[in-house]
């Protein structure tokens, strides 16, 4: 209808061709809403007050970047080719995830009345019904075309996965174990998109996805994968089935594992001195690497030999931070101990010993001492961790793939708590649907994150980005059964962080 200046609103020439009675009218824009500032030549026109009537303000700048991101990505080409007859519907409640995470669906229809989603609000019933009608066929197609995209992009990228626990209150969802199920996540380090997702029986180690994990992917005929894990795969077994498959992978080493125990000893002695031949600026740490035959021998495969490189790194800020750490830990198990309390841990029994000479009425204070040899052990490993890798041999490329799996770590917390994942309130035929809808949301999301990041912004400022995005009002205005959307006119600063991701400032007319 026009622009908006300093709280007045200019009408468009077009506009006024077609309404000129309006010419001699001032009018201003408040709560959404235009309001006549000067007297009308006659309040009961009716075409005046039709227009006025019949001019609906949408929340609109943060669903058009989505939808923008759902493009520029495929996202949505392939929710198209796989939901052809409800893509729009979807996009709409991810959308409606990542926008609003502190909604349910229970409020989506009112809430959507007042957005420019890809499709119209939908009831609560039409939801459940959509959600039951996500099959389990649909779902694994789709993430064989994302898969698709991302290894035909760049075939050399690694893929971190791992995976994290929701907590159900729920007696009747049969994958909730110990009050919690799980979801595994794999996600591609590069766009930050997750490629692949996973609802689990909560009483389901990490230690033993991995062979799962290959058999779904054989599935969605991927290619080559590589993938970051942390020490929570690290087992002989795993390793030796991604030698086998040729899976390209760094990982973190358990300490207890035999060759990272011997690399350990080789290296120990020569990093503690912090020679500076052996300091890398660039991870700021000290490092060496072994290179070792992987030796196996099986009836199935006859004997197995793979190469594998162990990296050993010493930190010292690292050191400083568990030294601190573990001191602060000690001194609150003999605060404890004064009070009569003896702690329940791990690493209280690590440190306090039972004395010889201690008998069942002394004070708890007095039946335990600290054990001197086991801090000395302790602090000679501190600062040091293990990587292992089958196919990258240099230390510093190593760890700075494998300090890249945080992208896991905070997809999860975007998974909880921005994109409304962290409790499944609904039933069990609505699982799955729901479960795929939060993990599109969450691509949609972690997407635009990895654009901002890459234009130098906080990601942390991410729910406030989308705040003001979403205040951008798109006028959807309908007269005689004509519609046409014209859009607020958008601050510089906007223009220029849509630039900045990518993504085109929209026309003011839309048609």
């Amino acid at each position: 209808m026009g622009r908006l200046r300093d709280g007045q609103v200019e009408l468009g020439r077009k506009f006024l061709s077609e309404h000129p009675e309006c010419k001699r009218i001032e009018f201003k824009f408040e709560d959404h809403q235009l309001i006549p500032a000067s007297s009308l030549p006659s309040l009961s026109n009716q075409e005046v007050q039709a227009v006025l009537s019949k001019t609906y303000p949408l929340n609109a700048g943060a669903a058009y970047v989505l939808k923008e991101l759902a493009i520029q990505s495929g996202l949505m080409r392939d929710l198209k080719a796989i939901f052809p007859h409800n893509w729009a519907e979807i996009l709409s409640l991810a959308m409606f995830f990542v926008i609003y995470p502190d909604q349910n669906l229970a409020n989506y229809d009112v809430t959507a009345a007042h957005c420019d989603f890809p499709s119209p609000p939908l009831s609560s019933q039409r939801i459940s019904e959509l959600l039951a009608s996500i099959t389990f066929k649909q779902r694994e197609q789709y993430m064989k075309l994302r898969l698709a995209c991302s290894t035909k992009a760049n075939s050399s990228n690694y893929l971190a996965f791992d995976t994290t626990s929701i907590s159900s209150f729920s007696q009747t969802l049969n994958k909730v174990a110990f009050g919690h199920n799980k979801i595994a996540l794999l996600i591609d380090e590069i766009t930050g998109e997750p490629l692949y997702y996973k609802v689990l029986d909560g009483s389901i180690a990490d230690v033993t996805l991995l062979r799962n994990l290959f058999a779904e992917l054989s599935k969605l005929d991927a290619e080559q994968i590589n993938l970051v894990l942390d020490r929570g795969f690290c087992s002989e077994n795993n390793f030796q089935m991604m030698f086998r498959n040729n899976i390209g992978f760094a990982a973190g080493l358990k300490s207890d594992l035999k060759i990272a125990q011997q690399a350990l000893q080789e290296f120990v002695p020569q990093l503690t001195l912090a020679l500076p031949q052996q300091h890398y600026p660039e991870i700021d740490c000290y490092c060496a690497t072994k290179k070792i035959e992987w030796y196996s021998s099986s009836r199935t495969f006859g004997k197995e030999y793979s190469p594998f490189y162990i990296h050993v790194y010493y930190d010292l800020q690292r050191e400083t931070s568990e030294k601190t750490h573990m001191t602060a830990l000690v001194e609150s198990f003999r605060l404890r101990l004064e009070k009569g309390n003896v702690p329940n841990s791990l690493v209280f029994k690590e440190f306090f010993k039972l004395k010889p000479s201690a008998k069942k009425q002394d004070p708890a204070a007095e039946k335990y001492q600290f054990d001197v040899n086991s801090w000395v052990k302790f602090t000679k490993s501190c600062g040091f961790f293990v990587l292992g890798s089958n196919e990258i041999s240099s230390a510093p490329q190593a760890l700075n793939i494998y300090r890249q799996k945080d992208v896991v770590e905070k997809a999860f917390n975007n998974y909880k708590d921005k994109c409304g994942g962290r409790r499944m309130r609904c039933q069990e035929t609505s699982l799955d649907g729901k479960v795929f809808i939060i993990y599109l949301s969450l691509c949609l999301r972690l997407i635009l994150q990895r654009r901002l990041e890459q234009a130098k912004k906080n990601p942390l400022d991410t729910p406030r980005i989308i705040d003001e995005l979403n205040s951008i009002v798109l006028f959807r205005h309908d007269v005689e059964g004509k519609v046409r959307h014209y859009w607020q006119e958008w601050p510089k600063r906007y223009r220029e962080l849509l630039e900045e991701l990518g993504v085109e400032t929209p026309a003011p007319l839309v048609l």
